[in-house]
This record gives C-alpha cells, structure tokens and sequence, in this order.
C-alpha cells in the first residue's frame, strides 16, 4: 500500500494530470478576463479584444457610467463605443493598452470539454467546467460562424466571459440572457464580425428595404443550375413605393436568394442584412434566370 502511494505521488494519474490542465488553462485566460461594473447591484463579465477594446454583454450595461477592472485590480474609466441588439453584445473602449485575448476561430466539436471563466463581482476570478453539449453553425456572408450550448453552470455575473479550451484559447463569449438561463456562448468569428461593426458604426441602427414577402419553394430544376444551392426564398408580394427597394429595381414576383452571397431563406436573415445607411448586393429569381441588383437600405423611423 505504502509503495502504491508513494508510486501516485511520483506518477500523477490521469486525473491529476486533467487538474493540472484545467488549472493551467484557467490560469492563461484569466489576465483578459475583466470585471464590468455600470454602477448598479449586478456587475458582469468582459474579455479583452485588444488595444483597449473590450467585448461583454449589453443587458450588463445599462448605465452611462461603466467602469472595468482587470486583472490587476486597476480600475479604468470605460466608453461604450455601441451595442447589437440581435446577439446582445456590447463594445466599450478603455485608455489602456490591454493585450487580445488567445482565441480559436474553428468550429468546436460537441463532446469536447470546455471551461466557463469569468470576473462574477466581488467573487473574484471564477470557473466552472462542462462539456460543449450542441454547436448550432450558421453563415454570415459566406463566412462559417457559431453559437455553442454547454452544460458548464453559468452564475450571475458570468455574461461576457469566455468559454474556453483546456489548452486556455476563448472558443466564444458567455451569455446567460442570450441563452434563457442556460450555458450558451456566441463563437468567437461571429463576437469578431459584431465588434468590426461596431468600431466602425457604432450602435447598429435596423434598416427598411421596402418590402413584403412569402417564404417560397424553389422549382426542383432550379436546384444547382445557376449557383442556386438553397431549396426556398422570399417571394416578393409587395414594393413599398419610393422605397429603398424600388429605387434598386427590384419588381413584384422577384423572388430573394441571397444577400451580399449569403443565402436568405427566411425573412430573419434578411433583417440580419438591414443595418441603415449600409449598401447591399441582392441576388434575385426573376423570370427563371437570377439577377443582381444594389440597394442603399433606409433607416427604420
């Protein structure tokens, strides 16, 4: 007995070599952890983007006055430069030079173990581990993007975390209002896409096309011809008149394929596309042959 012990302490098994890796990848995300405190009872979560940028949750900002503390301890006066309504999150600016934080950009695998890691208040850095329960992939102008669900328990506070590898590298961006409550974390491609945009517009403003639509079936013969990979579209019933739709030529009885080349095959990701005052290539079925046309989408009133 006493020289099996003796043995373990020497040769730590698997277990003990699976500790010392989860400790070890909890140990290289935490200095781009933050705490984001706007001031009122709850505080949150945020991850480091790099040359001052942090990405966190935008239900956890709700006042002007929004601080963030790293690492360290150092509080920092923070700017919400803007917010996304569709995947709740929030971009705000501090005047220091924090480093980017080591992310993965290719898709996880479902089973594979991950670690939610966060700044919950007062309680300090925190982690918790589960596995990546279901990846649901979804494309945004034909650039792959995901949102992960894990089974690893998300506490107040946890939003704007980092749900990361046992190698430390952030697989996406924690998110309990997103998720209902649940362990839910937008992958990091689509926190990148949300953040370039905001950088650059600010708080996205929805946009108007100018049109009302059917989800329709297209004709099997169409299927693989002409590019068309998709099996429905929108079917254009309607065009508003002086309308950003009507000015790019678009006509009753179009049916809508794609936006900027990504497929829309419901009206919710044709609203993904209406971002006011921004440009968008529309592909179209008119008349059995597809079309382009460029439309200027119109802010909502």
């Amino acid at each position: 007995m006493e020289q099996t012990m003796q043995q373990n302490e020497t040769n730590p098994g698997v277990l003990a070599r699976l500790s010392d890796e989860l400790a070890a990848a909890t140990a290289i995300i935490a200095p781009f952890l933050v705490r984001v405190d706007d001031g009122t009872r709850f505080t949150a979560s945020g991850v480091s983007l790099g040359g001052g940028y942090i990405v966190g949750a935008s239900h956890a900002v709700e006042s002007d006055e929004v601080f963030v503390i790293t690492a360290d301890g150092t509080r920092h006066a923070a700017t919400l430069i803007g917010r996304d309504a569709d995947t709740d999150i929030a971009l705000l600016k501090v005047e220091a030079d924090l480093p980017a934080a080591p992310t993965v950009t290719a898709t996880p695998r479902t089973g594979e173990l991950a670690l939610a890691v966060a700044r919950p208040g007062d309680l300090g850095l925190t982690a918790t581990l589960g596995l990546v329960s279901q990846v649901q992939e979804t494309e945004t102008d034909g650039n792959a993007e995901y949102i992960v669900s894990t089974d690893a328990v998300l506490y107040p506070g946890f939003s704007g975390g980092a749900l990361v590898t046992t190698g430390g590298a952030m697989i996406g961006l924690l998110n309990r209002l997103y998720g209902r409550g649940a362990g839910v974390a937008l992958g990091v491609p689509l926190v990148i896409r949300v953040a370039e945009q905001l950088k650059a517009h600010g708080t996205k403003r929805p946009g108007y096309l100018g049109v009302r639509t059917q989800l329709v079936a297209l004709p099997e013969n169409l299927r693989g011809s002409q590019n068309i990979l998709q099996t429905r579209g929108l079917l254009v019933v309607s065009v508003q008149p002086g309308s950003a739709a009507e000015t790019a030529g678009l006509f009753l009885g179009d049916t809508l394929l794609a936006v900027n080349g990504s497929p829309v095959e419901d009206v919710d990701a044709l609203r993904h596309h209406l971002i006011a005052g921004e440009t968008i290539t529309i592909t179209a079925l008119r008349g059995g042959a597809t079309t382009t046309v460029a439309a200027t989408v119109a802010g909502t009133e």
